[in-house]
């Protein structure tokens, strides 16, 4: 029996090579909770992804989208696999991979004889002689499976965070994490005070005096049920706090781009450059200021464009959504 095995990115793929499970692994390396993720056919939405992903520098457009030619080559001839195991997690970055797949699985006819591992460690903090204990979690994904994940998928690329938030109330069929994963997904969001969970996250963990980037990074991941964003994620994010027409922090020595990880004297400098909470942070923090007010609004939520006159706002008070759009 050949086994193709999907995975959510390089090191659980190499992992399962060195424990020999499955014949075939496929690293699916997309962030599919950054950046534009279209409704579109497989090659422009590939050629969209890389313009997110890619750098330039580290990662270009070309890998990016030889990647995507690779992987939808691979599924395209599943007929060739007897057996289909995607092996995930259960934060945001691994839900939305499955949601994509089984999409993706299920466009192309391949409904049977697909399995899923579903677990709540890290795969990639494993090694090969332990990954194979997951195996145990194994289960098949049923007809309504697929169903639920396609609906999921086409609401999160094309209708929006309504849409997302009402799947999120109704029975999650097979996929014990995703309901967690939606609703985390819906935080993202910007909230009353115009910043998402993790920019609050962010301020709020540098006003109890944890000042470096690289220790702000490791304490707002603890603060996650479900920890989801990389290193490169999290660095742009706190450096638009700053590089800002209105800053909530000082103190980064340049807004942030990989290759500065690619120059161990730049990345020592920026991961370990004393920040501080400006005035308007502050505010932010006493409840008393808008950071998107002051800052604007343009940026990719799926496929939701979010704009100064046109953005959802997510309330956790009671787990509300509210439109605001300019007259």
């Amino acid at each position: 029996m050949t086994t193709l095995i999907i995975t959510n990115g390089d090191k659980a793929a190499h992992l399962l090579e060195e424990a020999n499970i499955g014949d075939r692994i496929l690293p699916w390396r997309d962030v599919l909770h950054e950046g534009p993720v279209p409704d579109a056919d497989d090659g422009l939405f590939a050629t969209i992804r890389a313009q997110t992903l890619a750098d330039g520098n580290v990662i270009t457009t070309e890998m990016v989208e030889s990647d995507f030619r690779e992987r939808l080559d691979l599924i395209r001839s599943h007929q060739q696999f007897d057996r289909i195991e995607l092996w995930f997690e259960h934060d945001l970055y691994d839900q939305l991979q499955i949601l994509q797949c089984l999409d993706m699985l299920n466009r192309f006819g391949r409904i049977n004889n697909v399995i899923i591992v579903q677990t709540q460690t890290y795969l990639g903090m494993q090694s090969a002689d332990t990954i194979g204990r997951f195996q145990d979690l194994a289960l098949p994904v049923l007809d309504r499976m697929f169903a639920f994940a396609s609906r999921a998928w086409k609401a999160y690329v094309s209708e929006g965070p309504e849409a997302i938030n009402q799947l999120r109330s109704e029975p999650i069929p097979g996929f014990p994490f995703l309901k967690q994963a939606l609703l985390r997904l819906l935080q993202e969001l910007p909230g009353p005070d115009g910043l998402s969970r993790t920019e609050r996250q962010i301020i709020y963990t540098l006003d109890r005096g944890v000042s470096r980037p690289g220790m702000l990074f490791a304490q707002v991941l603890n603060m996650e049920e479900a920890a989801f964003l990389g290193d490169w994620a999290f660095f742009n994010i706190l450096s638009s706090l700053q590089f800002c027409n209105r800053p909530v922090l000082t103190g980064l020595p340049q807004a942030f781009k990989p290759s500065i990880f690619q120059d161990d004297d730049q990345r020592k400098e920026f991961i370990t450059s004393p920040l501080h909470l400006t005035e308007f942070g502050k505010g932010i923090l006493a409840t008393k200021a808008d950071f998107l007010s002051e800052n604007g609004l343009h940026r990719w939520w799926g496929g939701t464009e979010l704009t100064t006159t046109d953005h959802w706002r997510w309330h956790d008070v009671d787990n509300s959504l509210s439109r605001h759009r300019a007259a």
